[in-house]
């Protein structure tokens, strides 16, 4: 009996509705089966609203709970809530260790948790990798760090055959790394390539139909899989990534990546003579001032120059000619081995590709929204677009990755317009939701449910027909 009933408590907490990690099942953005509203806000099919902690981490939401990072002074904190209700069922908190660098944007609570049956793992980049259980208990603690990051590390762990997975690009000393899920152990860990820019992307899991699983993740330099089991690097792809933030995307062993071509590369160097003080063509940390682009500009003079701590144009024309012709929208097929840079790549668009949002694979159509409002759906097995028009209603700046349920897309801008798209090759525009809050985070959806992260609030949308279920 003991036995059945803790299988019993196992299951109940592992729903096939359940949205585990970022993005969703294997950071794809589709939620499963479940009715979900096209139209809705403070007024209008509201389940619950509760004030949001401060952060820009993605909710996860599983077996009826929803967990998020956040932070609040020098704590760092994980929050879990009852989804069904918003209620908080506990808060734990851990002082950082120390101040790592961050976009303002970004902060220090940006990687999404990650869930797996009645264990929750996070990752603070000032402090580590931490595991709870469903009631709140500390099951272990793994210190990481410190980090080299431009913008603040924004990568989510996740999880898979007992393991939690930890992409890290950063400037320098970038590494994936496995840890043991009972006890936060490092099994194994492989140097990745580095720049000056760095990565923001969340891995993917690839089961090859020969051959072991693996950890597929685009970062900076390069695209590779990993053996899950050993860190073996199997395959890799050049050309495609500089800085990339978006996740890929995995559907029948090809990976659609995404990243603007020449995304970092900005102007001329004249664009900087504004801040060249002294007007002698350098540019120095107490001239920059800003820390953010202290760390990128200085990185690209490490990188690119002689170290000194200058930037001329000489180095800034060099780190342009690399950047100038790496990025675009790329159908890779993954099941090689080794260097697939050359026979890998099936198309590649130049055009019209968002940096920060990652594209999504829905019933045979490729989706792809960016700045300005603009969606794209795209054959996936040629790269050819059947429509790209612009979101009316909601031109803005777009953040949070899109999201599927329902047959629906679901697309968030900055300022909180939650566009819902009826999806297709020739999509149609269906509805234009203001909550007039600034959104940052990747809605979830979970069990018929829209949850949605503001800087303000925390939603739960769903079918008023459904909502005394």
């Amino acid at each position: 009996m003991r036995i059945f009933v803790s299988f019993l408590l196992t299951a109940v907490c592992t729903f096939a509705a359940d949205w585990p990690r970022f993005r969703g099942p294997n950071g794809s953005g589709v939620a499963g089966a479940g009715s979900l509203p096209a139209e809705f806000g403070p007024k209008k099919n509201l389940v619950w609203r509760v004030k949001a902690p401060a952060g820009t981490s993605s909710p996860i939401v599983s077996g009826g709970r929803m967990y998020l990072t956040s932070f609040d002074k020098e704590d760092r904190l994980l929050i879990c809530l009852d989804a069904g209700n918003g209620a908080e069922l506990w808060r734990r908190s851990h002082p950082r260790d120390r101040q790592e660098a961050f976009h303002p944007i970004n902060g220090p609570a940006t990687p999404s948790p990650v869930v797996e049956g009645r264990n929750v793992y996070a990752f603070f980049p000032e402090i580590g990798l931490v595991s709870y259980d469903r009631n709140g208990n500390l099951r272990w603690k793994t210190p990481l760090g410190p980090f080299h990051s431009v913008q603040g590390l924004a990568s989510s762990p996740i999880y898979t055959d007992g393991l939690v997975i930890l992409a890290i690009d950063q400037t320098q000393d970038s590494f994936v790394a496995a840890f043991d899920a009972a006890t936060g152990k490092q099994r194994w860990k492989a140097p990745r390539p580095s720049n000056s820019m760095g990565g923001y992307s969340t891995p993917v899991v690839f089961d090859p139909k020969d051959g072991p699983s693996q950890v597929v993740f685009a970062g900076a330099i390069e695209i590779a899989g990993y053996q899950i089991q050993t860190g073996e690097r199997i395959w890799w792809v050049h050309g495609i990534s500089a800085a990339t933030a978006a996740t890929p995307v995995l559907h029948s062993g090809i990976l659609y990546s995404s990243e603007p071509i020449g995304a970092e590369a900005g102007g001329a160097f004249s664009i900087f003579s504004p801040m060249d003080k002294n007007k002698d063509g350098k540019l120095d940390k107490e001239e920059i001032k800003d820390p953010g682009m202290i760390r990128l500009l200085l990185g690209i003079e490490k990188e690119f120059g002689n170290d000194d701590g200058l930037l001329d144009e000489r180095e800034w024309d060099k780190f342009r000619e690399a950047a100038k012709d790496v990025g675009g929208m790329a159908a890779i097929k993954v099941d090689g081995r080794g260097d697939l840079s050359k026979t890998g790549i099936r198309w590649k668009l130049l055009k019209s590709i968002p940096y920060l949002t990652s594209s999504m694979f829905l019933d045979g159509v490729l989706y792809s929204v960016r700045d300005g409002g603009i969606l794209s759906s795209i054959n996936p097995d040629t790269g050819v677009i059947h429509k790209q028009a612009r979101l009316e209603g909601a031109l803005d700046k777009y953040y949070a990755s899109p999201v599927a349920g329902d047959g629906k897309l679901f697309l968030t801008s900055e300022q909180g317009k939650i566009v819902v798209v009826k999806a297709g090759p020739q999509w149609e525009l269906l509805a234009v939701n203001d909550l007039e809050e600034q959104t940052y985070a990747t809605p979830a959806l979970a069990d018929g449910r829209i949850y949605i992260r503001t800087r303000q609030a925390l939603y739960c949308f769903g079918q008023a027909a459904t909502l005394g279920q």
